[in-house]
């Protein structure tokens, strides 16, 4: 008897959540995006759900008929529910009661194809029509379109079901005395070459789905605490998007890597993950950020071959995001003079624990140590700044800098130093240049960087 693997794929979430800057509609959109997966379950009878998780749904159905319900009801219901989301579907007919990999990769094919194709959203506007301004679309009432009028309505209902939940009802709130946030993505390492090899786990991909989703929101539960001013956006599978103050980002970061290891290894395998965290001021506009933090990701990602724990992170100074390339062209490369080659000066990516490699513990020490009274630091902003002039003088500069400090006798160069060669064995006061990916990196503006847009730990 014939079986049907159904599959369906959420589209336009990032421009659905991250349209505006206001905190009430992301927050909303975020828990409407949130219920879909609760929605297919509740009124389609799937035999077996395979996958339900960060928009993407694959479903068994032994009846043709509700198959054929899912495919004519779903995708309508849920645009009905938020406008601006489009849903793709497609089905594989099988022979058996399980899913081959060949089967599920031909679904996934059928699903791309779906996906390339056009849809007209619901909220079309035509020129007789007053719209927005904030969002372009055509207004229902006073001040709202119907995507904005249902992300308010789920933010408070996500209000009214969850009383004791922190209410955070603007970015501001999440800002430190700086005015800075960070935006934090996160994703996982090596799904696509672990699925094919479940079978080698005793593992379902229905069972490996709820585990995984089981270990990412443990992880995050347990990497935040009380005194963080922390809220997640994106949370499913192993998806992460958060928005956070900037103080907390680094640490809460480092406490999910760390979790998110250990749960996933509870539960079948031991999976790591890269993040990208993007800090900004609390006005910059919130889907540039998102855009960055994700390209971060990216970058991590391909710095540690997609194998280990890892992150990178940026201060965004620009009025503009266009690519993570043109932040190092502009802002991150002291260019060549002299016969010298340029200097980088983006150090990471920061490892949770690779042997051999800069890690984020590493980085918070040297952190911390540089804000302490009698730091060098604020006169290494100066070296930083010579470098762009002549290579000769900031070596003199840096000389001059070591010898004041340690004639101060208030700062402990010799601590530092141990804490420099942790980041790099060559790394030292007087050397704060050396060769990183084939390059030469300082870490200097990295930490200069942080301590600009963060305040020290109480």
């Amino acid at each position: 008897m014939s079986r049907y693997l159904y599959g369906a794929s959420v589209q336009g979430i990032q421009e659905f959540i991250f349209k505006t800057n206001k905190l009430q509609e992301i927050v909303g959109a975020s828990e409407i995006v949130k219920n879909i997966s609760n929605f297919f379950e509740e009124n389609f009878q799937a035999d077996e759900i395979l996958l339900n998780a960060a928009g993407n749904i694959k479903a068994l159905f032994y009846s043709k008929d509700e198959c054929e319900k899912a495919v004519l009801e779903f995708s309508k219901m849920v645009m009905q529910r938020a406008y601006g989301i489009t849903i793709s579907q497609a089905v594989v007919k099988i022979d058996s009661n399980k899913a081959t990999q060949n089967e599920i990769d031909e679904l996934e094919r059928k699903l791309k194809i779906q996906r390339n194709k056009p849809s007209i959203p619901l909220d079309l506007s035509i020129n007789l029509m007053k719209l927005n301004p904030s969002t372009a679309k055509p207004m229902v009432n006073k001040d709202e379109d119907r995507a904005t009028s249902q992300k308010l309505k789920a933010y408070q209902k996500f209000l009214d079901d969850n009383p004791r939940n922190k209410e955070f009802k603007n970015i501001s709130d999440f800002s430190n005395a700086k005015n800075k946030i960070a935006v934090i993505h996160i994703d996982g390492n090596g799904l696509g070459q672990l699925i094919p090899k479940l079978e080698d786990y005793d593992l379902e991909l229905s069972e490996f789905s709820k585990k995984l989703d089981e270990a990412t929101k443990k992880a995050f539960n347990d990497a935040r605490d009380e005194s963080m001013s922390i809220r997640e956006i994106v949370l499913g599978g192993d998806d992460v998007t958060v928005i956070c103050n900037a103080n907390d980002a680094l640490r809460f970061t480092k406490n999910f890597l760390e979790n998110f290891e250990r749960e996933t290894q509870k539960s079948f395998k031991k999976l790591t993950a890269c993040a990208g965290i993007a800090y900004c001021n609390e006005k910059y506009p919130f889907h540039y950020a998102v855009d960055l933090a994700e390209e971060l990701c990216g970058v991590a990602k391909k710095h540690s071959e997609r194998e280990s724990s890892c992150l990178m992170f940026h201060n965004i100074q620009s009025s503009n995001f266009q690519s993570w390339e043109k932040f190092v062209k502009d802002e991150l490369t002291i260019p060549a003079s002299d016969g010298k080659e340029p200097i980088r000066l983006d150090f990471g990516a920061y490892y949770l624990n690779k042997e051999g490699k800069a890690t984020i513990q590493n980085f918070i020490n040297t952190l911390e140590a540089y804000r302490c009274d009698g730091s060098p630091i604020s006169r290494l902003r100066n070296w930083l700044s010579e470098l762009y002039k002549n290579d000769t003088n900031a070596k003199n500069l840096l000389h001059r800098i070591n010898q004041v400090t340690q004639e101060k006798g208030i700062w402990n160069c010799e601590i530092m130093d141990k804490n420099l060669k942790f980041f790099n064995k060559e790394l030292s006061n007087d050397n704060l240049i050396v060769d990183k990916d084939g390059k030469k990196k300082t870490p200097i503006y990295d930490i200069l960087q942080i301590l600009s847009i963060t305040e020290a730990q109480k």
